[in-house]
């Protein structure tokens, strides 16, 4: 239950935070407008927590690891980005590269301060979630820098190093990628100068499909992409608008008379088809 009613959050957070961002905003006003959008959602989470007991301390630990901090890294996220914008210098194009790569850097800083729970994190392992993610365990060997005070009835400590750590992840890309596009304008050469030439010539819902369909069956970074991280990659890839896919996803949840998942299943009997010709081709030759 507790699963089902905070990925419902999540996916309407995800479709606010979209919504906003079509919206014509300052780009400052943008990322405060989410950032209260964010908060809005976590207070609704620890809202839905406050009535709700743990069947057991694997899924108070799966909540504090996993479930709460890919709400907060969005906050953190955008609070990074509103203070990257506000400081940026004015002038010439190699210092507004500077700029981020100094962001970067301070990122790395952080990460080395905190290297053992990073690496803790990066790997994936399970040995301490009993000290790190249920409330009121503590452990004096391991220390905690530069996290603020945490409610101990909605919080750990640990899990707001793990949101952190996973924003930094999400700013470091983003980083990277305004210092490629400044390159590019720096150079006279479009932004997507070196990207491939393929083109998504299909219908958009067909792509919309495989879309949700690599999401929910956890097949990128291990199942740590977002819907709109993959969405992007797509758009990038096939230079194909994918803006409304969030809503174009009711269209195929209102499917009637035909299989909700239609394209899915026109690619598997196509397969099947190659795979059979293929082996009837064998077998006539053997």
């Amino acid at each position: 239950m507790l699963k089902q009613k905070s990925q419902y959050l999540y996916e309407k957070m995800e479709t606010d935070l979209e919504v906003l961002k079509k919206d014509r905003l300052s780009k400052s006003t943008m990322l405060k407008q989410a950032m209260l959008t964010v908060q809005q959602y976590l207070d609704d989470l620890k809202a839905l927590l406050e009535h709700y007991h743990f069947i057991d301390k694997e899924e108070e630990i799966w909540f504090f690891k996993v479930e709460k901090p890919r709400f907060v890294r969005w906050l953190i996220f955008y609070s990074e980005l509103l203070n990257i914008d506000t400081t940026k210098p004015l002038g010439k194009d190699n210092k507004l590269k500077e700029h981020y790569n100094e962001q970067i850097r301070y990122i790395n800083r952080f990460y080395r301060t905190h290297e053992f729970q990073y690496q803790y994190y990066r790997l994936g392992t399970d040995e301490l979630d009993h000290l790190f993610f249920l409330r009121g365990a503590s452990s004096k060997d391991i220390r905690l820098s530069s996290v603020p005070r945490v409610d101990p009835s909605f919080g750990t400590g640990h899990e707001y190093l793990f949101s952190r750590f996973m924003a930094c992840e999400m700013l470091q890309k983003h980083l990277n990628d305004l210092i490629v596009d400044e390159h590019h304008l720096s150079s006279g050469k479009p932004a997507n100068f070196d990207k491939g030439k393929l083109k998504w010539t299909g219908e958009s819902l067909n792509l919309i499909e495989i879309l949700y369909g690599l999401y929910h069956t956890g097949q990128i970074n291990n199942g740590k992409a977002e819907l709109s991280e993959i969405a992007e990659a797509f758009q990038n890839i096939f230079q194909v608008n994918l803006n409304r896919y969030y809503r174009r996803f009711a269209e195929i949840k209102q499917r009637k008379g035909m299989s909700k998942t239609r394209f899915l299943d026109e690619m598997r009997d196509a397969l099947l088809k190659k795979i059979d010709d293929a082996n009837g081709f064998t077998a006539r030759e053997g």
